[in-house]
């Protein structure tokens, strides 16, 4: 039989792991999410530039340029969050398993 003291310790543990593991889940898909609105911002600048400049003044041509360095730029951005919560989901999954060679 348990006595309580072990009950309450494994009854923190499994708390705890079940936070972590909402942690994990909840980090992956922020950085899906952060690399899907990366895609979108490129797409955006891509598409910008590919509009035809033929008969464009070069104030037009200029403010497409803009327009597709500040898509470049925001794609930047979101890549960069898209690292850090992917490093958020490596360090919660090596915490969890360090703990969890610890209990054997």
């Amino acid at each position: 039989m348990k006595s309580l003291e072990e009950f309450l310790t494994e009854q923190e543990q499994l708390e705890e792991g079940i936070i972590r593991a909402g942690a994990i889940a909840s980090y992956g898909a922020q950085s899906r999410k952060y690399g899907d609105e990366a895609v979108r911002a490129f797409q955006r600048g891509r598409q910008e530039l590919r509009k035809s400049m033929r008969d464009d003044s070069v104030e037009v041509r200029l403010e497409r340029i803009e327009t597709a360095l500040v898509a470049l730029l925001a794609g930047l951005i979101k890549q960069r969050q898209q690292i850090g919560a992917r490093v958020a989901v490596d360090v919660a999954g090596h915490t969890l398993t360090a703990k969890a060679q610890k209990k054997r």
